[in-house]
C-alpha cells in the first residue's frame, strides 16, 4: 500500500476527571499511526501539552475571548494551510477509533462513490455491557434506501453523521472554498439544541444548521453484504456511552437491524422535496416545546445559542 502523508487534526478538550479520557485518546493515536509512516497527528486543546512523538504535534488554545465549544473549529486555519502538503485529510474526535481496517475500506471504496457523487459512510458503533451486541450511536431510524454503484449494492443512510471525516487532496481543496468551511452563522436562541462543536464533525457532507443539504453528494452511503452493512465501515465509540445509557433513541438500534428488510431504490431529491424538507426542519424547531428552558437561566454565550439563520 501506498505510502500516504495524512494529516489527522483531533480537538482534545480536558476535563478534570480525564484519565478515562486520555487512555482511549491514546489508543486513537496508536491507531492513527499505524495507517501510514506518513500520517501526522496534530491535537487542539484548551491544555499546554507534550509530545514524546515527533509524528504528534500539540497545538493550545486560549478560550478568554471565546466559548470552549469553538475548539472543535479551532484546526481549520492550520487545515487550509496545509492543503498542497499532504494526500489526505481526516478530522476525527477523541474517541473514536479509527482502523487500518478503515482505512483499506475507505480506499477501496472512496473514488467510486466520488464518480457518482456520493459520500462513502461510517458508522459510530458501541458494545451493549450486558448483551454485549454492538449498537449505533447515531442512527435514530432504520434506513430504507439503497443504490447500485457498478457490481456493488450501498445503503444510503439515514443520519449521515459519524462525528468524523476523511478527503483526499482533491475533495478537500475543493472544500475549503465553500462557505461550509468557515464557521460563519448568526445564532439567534430558539430551541436550546446546541450544535456548534458537532457541525466541525459533519465536514461537507451533511446538513448545515438550516436543515439544507451541503450540495456535494447525493447522500452517505455504505456497502452492503449479504443485505447486512459491510462491518469494515464500523468506527468504534470508546466510551460506550448511548448504548449502556441511550438518550432518546441514540444508543437504542443494534447494527443488524438499522436496514429495512424490503429497501427501495433512492432518488435523488428534487427542488420540491428540498423546500419541504426545509419547511419540515424549520417547523420542528420553530413548534418544540422545551420544557426545560422555561425553568433555567439560559446563560449561553452570546454566540453560541442556536438558531435556524444562516449568513
Amino acid at each position: 500500500m501506498k505510502n500516504f502523508k495524512i494529516s489527522v487534526h483531533i480537538p482534545l478538550y480536558l476535563e478534570k476527571r480525564k484519565k478515562k479520557q486520555l487512555n482511549n485518546f491514546k489508543k486513537v493515536c496508536n491507531s492513527f499511526l499505524k495507517l501510514s509512516k506518513g500520517t501526522e497527528l496534530f491535537i487542539h486543546s484548551n491544555k499546554k501539552l507534550k509530545s514524546h512523538n515527533k509524528r504528534i504535534k500539540f497545538i493550545s488554545h486560549s478560550f478568554k475571548k471565546s466559548h470552549p465549544f469553538k475548539l472543535t473549529w479551532y484546526c481549520r486555519n492550520l487545515m487550509e494551510s496545509q492543503k498542497d502538503d499532504y494526500d489526505i485529510f481526516i478530522y476525527c474526535e477523541d474517541d473514536l477509533l479509527f482502523t487500518k481496517k478503515n482505512f483499506q475500506y475507505w480506499l477501496a471504496h472512496k473514488d467510486k462513490c466520488i464518480q457518482n457523487n456520493y459520500n462513502l459512510g461510517f458508522l459510530r458503533v458501541e458494545v451493549n455491557k450486558k448483551n454485549k451486541k454492538l449498537y449505533s450511536t447515531d442512527q435514530v431510524e432504520k434506513s430504507q434506501y439503497y443504490v447500485h454503484l457498478s457490481k456493488t449494492k450501498y445503503l444510503v443512510l439515514a443520519n449521515s453523521n459519524s462525528s468524523f471525516w476523511i478527503y483526499d487532496k482533491d475533495e478537500f481543496s475543493e472544500f475549503i472554498k465553500t462557505k461550509y468551511w468557515r464557521f460563519d452563522w448568526k445564532w439567534i436562541s430558539i430551541s436550546d439544541i446546541l450544535l456548534i462543536r458537532e457541525m466541525a464533525a459533519v465536514g461537507w457532507h451533511g446538513q448545515n444548521m438550516n436543515g439544507i443539504d451541503m450540495g456535494r453528494y447525493l447522500a452517505t452511503i455504505v456497502p452492503l453484504k449479504k443485505e447486512k452493512v459491510e462491518n469494515k465501515s464500523f468506527i468504534r465509540h470508546l466510551p460506550d456511552n448511548y448504548a449502556n445509557a441511550p438518550r432518546g433513541l441514540f444508543g437504542t438500534f443494534k447494527m443488524n437491524d438499522i436496514a429495512k428488510k424490503d429497501l427501495k431504490k433512492f432518488t435523488p431529491i428534487n427542488s420540491l422535496g428540498r423546500l419541504f424538507k426545509r419547511l419540515k426542519y424549520m417547523a420542528y424547531h420553530l413548534l418544540r416545546i422545551n420544557i426545560k428552558r422555561h425553568f433555567r437561566t439560559n446563560r449561553l454565550h452570546s454566540d453560541l445559542r442556536s438558531g435556524l439563520i444562516f449568513k
